[in-house]
């Protein structure tokens, strides 16, 4: 019987007045009202639990007895309700950076999900930002050299030295590493 409805038939837990309801799945649902006028006992201990229960009774019998039993929620019928999961407004952890994510413990999961199937855009050029490899380095490289017109170049790199090394040392210790020239200047000329 799951027509994307969510029936309850004679909810009378706490102070609901045997309140029959339908609720629309996969939308947005909304509760709201004056203090005392029932919206945690439908949610909370109506709703919410009766998805509760009827999940941990799929359970075997030996997961379940490691569980806290949960009550049947004082309603005539509940038809149509999803496992559920409920947020409530009171958190163990006093904490003004938590999130619906972090209380969830969704964050991980979703933190998987944009890494696997997000796209990645350079900030600067806004061109998607790709794997490369070897091959692909190369291939490139060679690109620019033939519409360069000139096969040749120069890769360059900083480097970090020690306090008090001199350029000499710098030096010699390069061209013991298979360096045969260092350029000195702070920004190379030419084209990017």
């Amino acid at each position: 019987m799951s027509d994307g409805l969510i029936r309850i038939r004679g909810a009378r837990q706490h102070n609901l007045k045997n309140l029959d309801l339908d609720l629309r799945t996969a939308e947005l649902t909304v509760v709201t009202g004056p203090s005392g006028s029932g919206k945690s006992s439908l949610v909370f201990d109506t709703l919410y639990a009766e998805g509760q229960r009827r999940y941990v009774e799929t359970f075997s019998a030996y997961a379940r007895q490691f569980l806290d039993r949960m009550d049947r929620p004082a309603v005539d019928r509940v038809d149509g309700v999803p496992p559920a999961i409920a947020i409530d407004q009171t958190n163990p952890v006093r904490t003004s950076r938590s999130t619906v994510g972090t209380m969830t413990e969704l964050n991980d999961h979703l933190k998987l999900l944009f890494a696997r199937a997000a796209e990645l855009f350079d900030r600067k050029t806004a061109l998607p930002v790709r794997h490369d490899t070897a091959q692909s380095i190369y291939a490139e490289l060679m690109a620019r050299a033939a519409g360069a017109g000139d096969p040749r170049m120069v890769l360059s790199f900083p480097i970090e030295l020690p306090g008090g090394t001199t350029t000499e040392q710098a030096e010699q210790w390069l061209s013991a590493s298979g360096f045969t020239r260092i350029q000195a200047q702070r920004e190379v000329d030419g084209k990017t």
